[in-house]
């Protein structure tokens, strides 16, 4: 009854009037009233941004599709940091498994979530859960979930990636660098995604930043990768012009590679900030513009 239930409060929010929806959907996540006449932190401003920005321009449909979006990384000259795709496929029956090395990524290039890694450890139960759940995913519309309206116009494709083995995680430690405008500002690594995910926050220096709330944080501080500058460098090109994108990066072992470039980080509902490391985050984003 509860999965019945939320299908129709999506589908109620989808045909509201945009700002009223949001509203309402602000209210039953983060418990507080969202102000889009004067909106001050990180998701107010996220918000702000999805209804007036991103909500109608197909750039950023574009550039939320997994695999349109390499297509402008190619043109920034960056085609060596993309990760090697084996094949882009409408379902799971195209792919001839037959061809592919030992272990993969499987990877919808819609929404987020729903990575897939295959290896020999993989058991048939495992990936036939997957399957299931991935083609189901695939014939939803992700910009219900969240009222995040530049992924209603991405043709659901399934993507098999390379493998990214940094020797020490199953899943590669994840910098995601915040951006305003060209200019990066501080760095969220994500670890230990195979057990219980650790959020942390480093500035362009490596100093630790207490912005995420202290359930989140890892037990030991992440170290700074040697060629850091490079992958800020490499942010701050790919982000000008855009008000905020957050440039998601993987270093393995010294070579860097693309992950995604994020406008909605959890789709402006971010609850894992502390509410000054929100206000700080927020007060970054220029709207006036």
């Amino acid at each position: 009854m509860k999965k019945i239930f939320k299908k129709i409060i999506k589908r109620v929010l989808w045909i509201l009037p945009p700002k009223i929806a949001h509203k309402i959907l602000y209210r039953h996540r983060m418990h507080k009233k969202l102000d889009l006449k004067n909106p001050k932190d990180f998701n107010e401003k996220i918000q702000w941004l999805i209804l007036n920005d991103y909500k109608t321009k197909k750039i950023y449909s574009n550039l939320a599709d997994k695999v349109l979006v390499r297509e402008y990384i190619k043109e920034k000259n960056y085609e060596n940091i993309l990760p090697k795709i084996y094949g882009i496929y409408d379902d799971f029956s195209d792919i001839d498994f037959s061809l592919l090395p030992k272990r993969f990524v499987l990877k919808p290039n819609n929404g987020c979530g729903n990575v897939f890694i295959y290896d020999e450890k993989v058991t048939k139960e495992e990936f036939e859960l997957y399957v299931k759940k991935l083609r189901n995913n695939l014939k939803k519309n992700f910009a219900l979930n969240n009222l995040e309206y530049h992924y209603k116009n991405i043709k659901p494709k399934i993507i098999v990636e390379e493998y990214l083995d940094d020797s020490e995680n199953k899943v590669p430690l994840d910098y995601k660098i915040y951006c305003y405008n060209g200019k990066a500002e501080c760095i969220l690594v994500c670890s230990e995604r195979e057990k219980l995910l650790r959020l942390d926050y480093y500035d362009l220096t490596w100093q630790y930043l207490p912005f995420s709330k202290e359930e989140y944080r890892a037990d030991k501080r992440i170290n700074c990768p040697f060629n850091l500058a490079e992958m800020i460098k490499i942010a701050e090109n790919l982000s000008k012009g855009f008000p905020f994108v957050r440039i998601d990066l993987y270093n393995i072992q010294g070579k860097i590679y693309f992950g995604e470039m994020t406008f909605t980080p959890a789709a402006g509902l971010v609850n894992y900030n502390t509410k000054e490391a929100l206000l700080y985050l927020g007060s970054l984003i220029n709207i006036k513009k």
